[in-house]
């Protein structure tokens, strides 16, 4: 049976999907360290050790947005089951994606070790995580802030940065022949 939680007020549902919005810019970390910091030749231990402090911050935030789509499982979870008009997609990950995520970003575990430096492709990760926030962020837009036309601009705004750095990270995928 399914835990039954209190509803979060309205002023926590205009100021949730902040939250969402900055994990979404978190999620971006890996790649604007790539574009606007990594150095030519990074094989300095300090680079690498930056290179997977972004990476880090990558996952553990597309992990985070990915939950956002999922059932809710703790009193202060933030869900778009609690946006009530929002048509909720459900998640971006797979159940093993979502496992593996779990296991080698959030928690300190023997596979973290063994297995953490698997190629990740955030660029299909990010990609479907956007497919998911889009809509959200036109139904926050429409639904919770129509009217206030520096909240839209915002958000407009938001959607294409987004879309600028999902489309830089295309052109890069297929100067990679990935």
């Amino acid at each position: 049976m399914p835990r039954s939680f209190a509803k979060p007020s309205p002023t926590e549902l205009k100021n949730g999907w902040l939250q969402l919005d900055i994990c979404m810019r978190l999620a971006f970390s890996y790649y604007v360290w790539q574009k606007q910091f990594q150095p030519p030749n990074d094989t300095s231990d300090e680079c690498k050790f930056m290179r997977a402090a972004a990476l880090q911050c990558s996952l553990l935030n597309i992990r985070s947005l990915d939950e956002f789509y999922r059932p809710q499982s703790k009193p202060d979870d933030i869900r778009a089951e609690h946006y009530s008009n929002f048509p909720n997609p459900g998640p971006f990950l797979s159940d093993d994606e979502a496992k593996q995520l779990h296991q080698l970003v959030a928690h300190l575990t023997y596979r973290r070790f063994r297995e953490f430096d698997t190629t990740w492709n955030t660029f299909h990760l990010l990609s479907r995580a956007y497919d998911r926030f889009e809509p959200f962020l036109d139904y926050i837009r429409d639904a919770e802030f129509v009217g206030q036309i520096n909240i839209e601009a915002s958000i407009n705004v938001m959607k294409k940065r987004y879309k600028t750095w999902l489309s830089e990270m295309a052109a890069l995928e297929v100067k990679r022949g990935a």
